[in-house]
């Protein structure tokens, strides 16, 4: 790609290609609210809000991006590009004169800057972010007024420009915002726009702070149609881009082009339409949306410079077949039919409907009207109300050997609500064209739904302590989530709520919704044991409980658990953890320090967590002891002891230093205050649990006696088996500048008193 002028020199363009190619720690976005009432004073457009916030919490980006934050920087470049309070997706630059660039030429019907055909102008910067086609991005003029593709791409730039800055740009917020708009005219240069103040607007707090405008869609205006491009193919999806229906801000539609001023407008371009066929975007201008006596087309590559690849044509042989215009012939595209004048109504068939087990049925069948080749709508009506449209436009070459010249696809199969019960379903082929008179019915069925309960247990295996099962459950009664009951060798397991979310089931029956799936643990005995599942009827319209599936699967008999902290404490080790055996509930521990005797320990305290993660066991697997030590590195290991089948289980070992000796700790602070001299800090003594006891000396003569007493979960943090309360924090009468000096008062084996400190303050 030839190199692209600088930004400075051509307005409302982004100029620079962007090659996203690095990995991006990924945050996930979540729903970005907005402020209501807003007060920035500024408005956004409906369609193109959804967008910019779908993209946002969708692009992955760094630490310290949120997808609220990158939505509001994505928001910003697009009102100093489109120039008005509420940014149009069609907008169109008016910018590109040849002042700014002599070869914004090309961009004129045939590189004529004067003459009849100045209005078929092939834009070149278009939508809210003006992307250029300067920049290579991948974007035809559909694409970038289309909000959710040109949104995407705008997070895609602004994010990694973010993300990634060079090695000059400063990484404070301001800076990397200011980097992030760089490719943007109206955030980079001094054009009267602050950037920065415009996002502080639209961003608070994790919201955004604009009023919405719904006039405004995703598209600001542009239509879809279906067209026929001769020489590209037939039923092409074409976008008609006609300035007058713009949505949102309409400044850029202002100002007359006047050739002899080429440091002013641009011509605003007469209506058009856009094609992209093989990689190629095609504009086409028909003579009656121009007025020209010609057609005129232009075309280039997506991702190619307008000004140097753009081919002109002096035709436009596109058929617009939605609004019936441009070079679609005077005869009709099916001129005969089987069964006579083309003016005859619609024909089809209901073929099928089957009923689901969410209250849903599938509806199947054909239609044609003979007007056209082209699909026709079919409207499906339940006990008489209307309940669907779907488009008659599925493969059926049953119905194209039977009712030849008009193509396979013309078949309708799709699903729709119905209730439990029987109901009655009808459909109604409707008519296209100025010929034929009605929308004939074309077929009824009834169909009955059932009110039982279905799912399906997919998997059981054998866990620690029982038996897991997993699986779906749904009745159409109901949307909400079903109970499934376990039981296990004939024998009552566990109640189920089936209400973990399985895409699958969802997407399988989407009048229900996702949230069916179920995976639990039931708890067991040890051997071979027989698990069985019941889906449990919900609503007033089933009968049974229908078992969902039986699977036997053999459960091992060896106890299991954690061995999950031994820390030194006074004359010991504190150890704790759990353990369940799976054939009682009374599991014990035996503990060993170096070797030596035994110390056995129920586990019977209170461990809510591992109920949660064992339901039907209770909740009294849990040990917490001292176990005596000797001071010096000990090594300290934890056995499950079986009861009945199974073996005994090796839960580890530990090597933990138990202390012995002298008090110590920290004088952190001595603060004088109106009361007297605050001391703070913390003290401990190895040979003991209890409060250490600190003596105070002010002028080398004793003050008295402190405990450390107070919650220090930091010192605890570090000494976990002496408990919280080993800090101190205490007043003391003292004369300015008279030396304040703490001891911690030994107890036990140790030899003095410690000093901890001497302050004065």
């Amino acid at each position: 790609m030839p190199p692209v002028p600088p930004l400075r020199r051509r307005p409302s363009r982004v100029a620079a290609a962007i090659a996203v190619a690095l990995g991006l720690a990924v945050v996930l976005g979540a729903c970005i609210p907005l402020v209501d009432p807003p007060t920035s004073g500024r408005t956004f457009g409906r369609g193109p809000v959804d967008a910019v916030t779908e993209a946002a919490s969708a692009h992955p980006k760094c630490a310290g991006l949120t997808s609220a934050e990158l939505a509001a920087m994505m928001m910003v470049p697009t009102y100093p590009e489109t120039g008005g309070p509420v940014p149009s997706p069609m907008t169109l630059g008016r910018s590109d004169t040849l002042a700014v660039w002599s070869l914004n030429r090309n961009l004129f019907a045939f590189s004529q800057t004067t003459g009849p055909y100045v209005a078929a102008y092939f834009t070149a910067g278009v939508g809210m972010w003006q992307f250029d086609s300067a920049g290579g991005w991948n974007l035809t003029a559909a694409g970038a007024i289309d909000s959710v593709s040109s949104a995407r791409q705008a997070a895609n730039t602004i994010a990694f420009r973010y993300c990634n800055p060079p090695s000059g740009v400063a990484r404070d917020d301001v800076s990397l915002r200011r980097y992030s708009w760089g490719p943007w005219y109206g955030c980079s240069t001094s054009s009267g726009w602050n950037c920065e103040q415009l996002y502080q607007q639209l961003y608070e707090n994790e919201a955004l702070d604009t009023a919405v405008d719904d006039r405004v869609g995703r598209y600001g205006g542009m239509e879809q149609r279906t067209c026929d491009v001769a020489g590209l193919g037939s039923g092409l999806t074409c976008w008609y881009v006609d300035p007058a229906r713009a949505q949102g801000s309409t400044g850029w539609r202002s100002g007359t082009y006047n050739p002899t001023n080429p440091n002013s407008f641009t011509p605003l371009p007469r209506p058009f339409y856009v094609v992209e066929v093989n990689g190629r975007e095609y504009r086409y201008w028909l003579p009656a949306d121009t007025g020209f006596d010609i057609g005129i087309t232009g075309h280039k590559p997506v991702t190619a410079n307008a000004r140097t690849s753009l081919v002109w044509e002096a035709s436009a042989p596109l058929c617009d077949r939605t609004a019936g215009r441009g070079q679609c012939g005077a005869a009709p595209r099916v001129a005969g039919t089987p069964w006579g004048p083309r003016s005859a109504d619609p024909i089809g068939a209901l073929d099928g409907v089957t009923a689901r087990p969410d209250g849903s049925a599938r509806v199947t069948g054909w239609a044609i009207d003979p007007d056209t080749s082209d699909p026709i709508d079919v409207h499906l009506y339940v006990d008489g109300v209307g309940a669907a449209s779907v488009r008659a436009a599925t493969d059926r070459p049953d119905v194209a050997a039977a009712v030849p010249g008009y193509g396979a696809n013309h078949g309708y199969d799709t699903v729709i609500g119905v209730g439990v019960g029987t109901h009655e379903v009808c459909a109604y082929a409707i008519n296209v064209g100025p010929f034929g008179t009605t929308n004939p019915l074309i077929g009824c069925r009834s169909v009955t739904v059932s009110g039982e309960p279905v799912g399906n247990l997919e998997a059981v295996t054998a866990t620690a302590g029982g038996v897991r099962l997993s699986g779906w459950a749904i009745d159409a009664d109901t949307t909400g989530p079903l109970d499934v009951h376990v039981y296990v060798d004939g024998a009552w397991g566990r109640s189920i709520v089936a209400d973990r979310v399985r895409a699958d089931v969802g997407a399988a029956y989407p009048r229900v919704g996702p949230n069916h799936g179920f995976d639990a643990v039931v708890a067991t005995t040890s051997g071979a044991r027989r698990a069985c599942a019941y889906a449990i009827n919900a609503g007033p319209n089933g009968a049974t409980n229908p078992l969902l599936g039986c699977v036997t699967v053999t459960v091992d008999a060896n106890p299991f658990g954690n061995f999950e902290s031994a820390v030194a404490t006074a004359g010991g080790v504190l150890v704790s953890g759990w353990g369940i055996d799976p054939d009682t509930n009374d599991a014990s521990v035996q503990v060993t320090v170096d070797g030596g005797a035994p110390v056995t320990l129920a586990t019977s305290a209170l461990r809510d967590d591992v109920a949660l993660a064992y339901p039907g066991r209770g909740s009294g697997h849990g040990f917490s002891a001292t176990v005596p030590a000797a001071p010096g590195a000990r090594q300290v290991c934890a056995r499950l002891v079986n009861q009945g089948p199974g073996a005994s289980v090796s839960m580890g070992c530990r090597t933990v230093t138990v202390t012995s000796g002298n008090p110590f700790g920290n004088f952190e602070a001595a603060r004088r205050t109106a009361q007297g001299v605050q001391i703070i800090g913390w003290a401990l003594d190895p040979d003991t649990v209890a409060p250490v006891t600190l003596h105070v000396y002010v002028g080398g003569a004793f003050a008295g006696s402190v405990p450390a007493d107070r919650p220090r979960p930091d010192v605890q943090a570090f000494y976990p088996g002496y408990g919280p309360a080993r800090g101190f924090d205490a007043l003391v009468t003292s004369a300015p500048g008279a030396p304040i000096c703490l001891f911690a008062i030994n107890v036990g084996p140790g030899t003095e008193n410690t000093l901890l400190g001497c302050a004065a303050p």
